[in-house]
């Protein structure tokens, strides 16, 4: 009978022991899951970010293909524009046109595709003489992306920040070699 009391005694003194650790366990997972969630949150962040990045590139270098394609139109210096054209004169895909109608068709079709993969995309070009017969073409690739940082860094939640990727070409007058 005396076994039979300290067994009772000790079930008592450790009934809802069970329960405490079951609840501590799911406390333990639930911060676990929550810190899962907001590491995935951020490399989608940060995916998103190398993405838009990547198509600054690609359009940056796109544009400096085309005017190098169209020596005679980046000699004229017919791609340094500001603002971007929105409408060119004719379908140079389908016709042929003149170094500044291809320009402009260029021009047209870069800002056609900034504005649509780059949010608050802009771009500027300018040309720069680079010696005799030489040109230095340099395209600067600007767009915005939302503020991820935490309040603790003064920055305005919902904010932008202002990013750019520059690129540049020199160029001669194939003519003048010839």
């Amino acid at each position: 009978m005396v076994m039979h009391i300290r067994n009772d005694i000790n079930m008592r003194s450790s009934a809802g022991f069970t329960l405490l650790e079951v609840l501590i366990t799911m406390f333990v997972i639930a911060l676990a899951l929550l810190g899962t969630a907001g590491l995935q949150a951020y490399g989608m962040k940060v995916t998103q970010s190398g993405q838009l990045r990547t198509e600054a590139v690609i359009l940056g270098l796109d544009l400096l293909e085309r005017i190098e394609a169209n020596n005679p139109g980046a000699i004229a210096g017919n791609y340094a524009v500001d603002p971007l054209p929105t409408a060119a004169p004719s379908d140079c895909f389908a016709i042929m046109c003149t170094p500044a109608a291809l320009a402009t068709y260029d021009l047209v079709q870069f800002g056609t595709r900034l504005g649509a993969v780059l949010p608050g995309g802009t771009a500027t070009v300018t040309r720069a003489a680079a010696g005799t017969n030489l040109w230095t073409y340099t395209i600067q690739v600007s767009w915005t992306e939302r503020i991820t940082r935490s309040s603790s860094t003064n920055t305005t939640l919902g904010a932008t920040e202002t990013f750019s990727y520059t690129v540049s070409r020199t160029l001669y007058d194939r003519d003048s070699i010839l």
